[in-house]
């Protein structure tokens, strides 16, 4: 189980853990069948490896020496078979039930020196190597013996059951030989002279493969494979009903870490997605409920002033007029909100349909620049405009490009402390990759108030309010409105603060 953790620990993937179990597995299956066949050697259920030597000495003590002893007392009746033939199934009986594995089980036949079969200790057919039985099963091939049999053997086989025991008989020959099968057994044969040209053959089967043992290998490599595939198997239904956890809990459970593969990167990119999802409801919960507030407000003041025009509530015909301008202001006020809600609404969630077209970006910036004069000598801030010599076009739609100019020059001179400069600078483009070139505008004033790096980090947030940023009356989505517009432009939109000064930052990707 501790090699099991191990594998925990290593970044091999799902599919190197598997191959690493099962090799762990397999090793220590051949250490258990080592150990298990040692000492299990020599016990009825294990029939260990023997040398040809050691097996003929096992073949003459079984087999060998009680046939040359019941044959001496059979000597007057060894030259003719038929008067054999009880005997030889009386003292050598042939149980065709068993697995023929044991050595206890000998065929004992008589065959004559043309290697024809004559007689044999139970009933069998007599058929020659390449034909059937009457059943059809089909014999062994002679090549699934080594050495091969000489042309003319015989097999024997059960006509009954229609097995082949692959029983080989080769052409009479005195003594004793040994060959061996594809099916793990070793076949003793001797072959003694009779006498009027007839031979006894006796055949014992030994076998050396170690069936048992190898039984319980097939068992113990199953389990330690099971062991060590089944904590993924477990962790692959943890993911499952990690899932509908997750949408039974509104995304706020989170699925267990495990292992180092790729399930665990599923459930931590579950987990990352859950989290999103969340912030995303939490802020579109913040979103209605902002709204509601932003729209109050207003709605509340013209409601009041209806009620008093409405009463009459008023001394004269001035201040009836100023009650009218009130309402007129408030409701000014209210279809703003209402315009910057559906705008970012359009952009956050409908998809963006765009008319770019190539324009010139210095002379769009001189023409919107322009527009804030009144607005610049008011706050008495300084407008400095630093454009490229040479023109830089870009596709973008002006409509909307100008809306994000409007918003940042808007947050700019309300927010900007008096007497201080607004530098607008755009950068030439510089191919950074062989891809595309960045176009950079640059917008830097000087807040009012210090702006921290909280406040700085939520500034493009929807509806915040910073001190030095979105002070007074409004929705607060002037820059959410603006980042929108140029991450749909394929850019991006930041800020960041040196010394006193804070800059807005747009960044276009142009191709190369």
């Amino acid at each position: 189980m501790l090699v099991i953790k191990w594998t925990k620990k290593l970044r091999t993937g799902l599919v190197g853990e598997l191959v690493l179990i099962f090799i762990l597995s397999l090793a220590a299956t051949l250490v258990t069948v080592s150990l298990t066949a040692h000492f299990l050697k020599g016990s009825a259920l294990f029939y260990p490896a023997q040398t040809d030597a050691e097996r003929i000495m096992n073949y003459r003590e079984k087999v060998g020496n009680p046939l040359a002893a019941w044959l001496d007392t059979r000597a007057s009746k060894a030259a003719i078979p038929h008067q054999l033939e009880q005997e030889l199934r009386a003292t050598f009986p042939l149980d065709y039930d068993k697995s023929f594995r044991a050595a206890e089980e000998v065929v004992v036949s008589v065959v004559n020196g043309q290697g024809e079969l004559l007689q044999a200790n139970s009933q069998v057919v007599i058929v020659r190597s390449g034909e059937t039985l009457p059943g059809g099963k089909a014999l062994l091939s002679t090549a699934d013996y080594s050495p091969a049999p000489e042309a003319g053997g015989f097999v024997i086989g059960n006509p009954e059951k229609e097995q082949v025991y692959n029983i080989v008989f080769f052409a009479p020959k005195e003594g004793i030989s040994i060959s061996y099968n594809n099916s793990s057994g070793t076949k003793l044969q001797e072959t003694r002279k009779l006498g009027n040209g007839l031979y006894l053959v006796a055949v014992s089967t030994f076998t050396y493969t170690e069936n048992p043992v190898s039984l319980l290998g097939i068992v113990v490599f199953l389990l330690l494979f099971y062991l060590g595939v089944r904590g993924r198997i477990r962790y692959m239904r943890t993911l499952k009903r990690g899932t509908h956890t997750l949408y039974a809990t509104d995304f706020e459970a989170r699925i267990p870490l495990k292992y180092n593969n790729e399930l665990t990167t599923m459930a931590a990119a579950l987990n990352d997605m859950a989290e999103q999802i969340a912030a995303s409801r939490s802020k579109e919960k913040d979103f209605l409920l902002n709204i509601s507030h932003d729209l109050r407000t207003p709605l509340t003041s013209i409601m009041g002033f209806l009620s008093l025009l409405k009463e009459k509530s008023y001394d004269s015909e001035p201040e009836k007029e100023r009650y009218i301008e009130v309402l007129e202001e408030r409701t000014g006020y209210l279809k703003k909100l209402i315009d910057e809600f559906f705008e970012i609404s359009q952009l956050k969630w409908k998809p963006a349909v765009m008319n770019k077209s190539r324009v010139n970006m210095q002379e769009l910036l001189r023409q919107v620049v322009v527009g804030y004069h009144p607005q610049s000598r008011d706050r008495r801030i300084e407008t400095v405009l630093l454009l490229p010599d040479q023109s830089v076009h870009v596709e973008i739609d002006a409509d909307l490009f100008v809306r994000v100019l409007e918003n940042l020059l808007s947050n700019a001179f309300k927010y900007s402390r008096p007497d201080t400069e607004l530098i607008i600078r755009l950068r030439e483009p510089v191919a950074e990759n062989r891809r595309h070139i960045p176009l950079r505008l640059e917008l830097w004033s000087t807040p009012a108030q210090t702006m921290g790096s909280v406040e700085l980090h939520r500034l493009f947030d929807r509806f915040y309010k910073g001190d030095s940023s979105r002070t007074g009356e409004g929705a607060g989505l002037g820059l959410s409105i603006a980042a929108e517009i140029i991450r749909l432009h394929g850019g991006k939109l930041d800020a960041r603060i040196e010394g006193e000064r804070l800059g807005m930052i747009i960044e276009l990707f142009m191709a190369y």
